[in-house]
């Protein structure tokens, strides 16, 4: 009897692992879809066809419109949150907001349909309340991330002590987000790296500054 449990058991694992694949095979092909397309141009059938599936398998996973858009949502914007979720080690705030910036420039340049998918949604969410919450929960969630890592900044005194955490924080994903939009309209409006190097000086208390000035 244990035995026919654990190979039951075993199934049910294999079968859960088999359906989170086929999710995620779907949220790809609709990734994939939207950086060729736009979301305008998006069709459940062909999400469905490029993932190899029939569009009830896709109805099965995503129950409405809205949910799937949702998804969609959510895993867009985990490819890009994702390396962001990182804390930086303790004392090393100045050098975490670096990472964060270069995590950023390289999640947008090994793929570069990373903005235009995001500029879709995010224009989708301005007129579609399910899209807007998804959206505004990621938005929320990268930006305490940055805030925490100002935070730790100003109390180990490597960032400016007169600092307001919360809007330095949406200052920072605001220039990642202005940035990308810019360049992926033209690659040559300006040297990321420069300008980051800007939002460092920014941020760096006097001592730091004039260390850099000498050095």
């Amino acid at each position: 009897m244990a035995k026919t449990r654990h190979v039951a058991s075993a199934g049910k694992t294999s079968a859960t692992e088999l359906g989170a694949a086929r999710r995620r095979d779907l949220l790809e092909a609709a990734y994939s879809l939207i950086g060729e397309k736009g979301l305008e141009g998006l069709r459940t059938r062909d999400i469905a066809a490029r993932a190899g599936v029939n569009i009830s398998t896709l109805h099965y996973y995503f129950g409405t419109k809205d949910a799937l858009l949702v998804a969609i949502v959510e895993h867009v914007t985990d490819k890009f949150v994702e390396e962001q979720r990182r804390p930086a080690g303790p004392g090393d705030a100045l050098t975490g907001l670096r990472a964060h910036l270069e995590n950023s420039w390289r999640s947008f340049q090994e793929d570069p349909r990373l903005a235009t998918v995001l500029q879709e949604l995010s224009l989708r969410a301005q007129r579609d309340p399910a899209a807007q919450a998804a959206l505004r929960a990621a938005h929320k969630e990268w930006n305490l991330a940055v805030e925490h890592l100002v935070r730790q900044g100003v109390r180990a005194g490597q960032l400016r002590s007169d600092l307001d955490p919360r809007a330095a924080a949406r200052v920072v994903t605001s220039f990642i987000i202005g940035a990308m939009t810019q360049l992926g309209v033209n690659a040559e409006a300006f040297d990321f790296h420069l300008i980051s190097d800007e939002l460092d000086r920014w941020l760096a208390p006097a001592e730091g500054k004039r260390a850099r000035n000498r050095g």
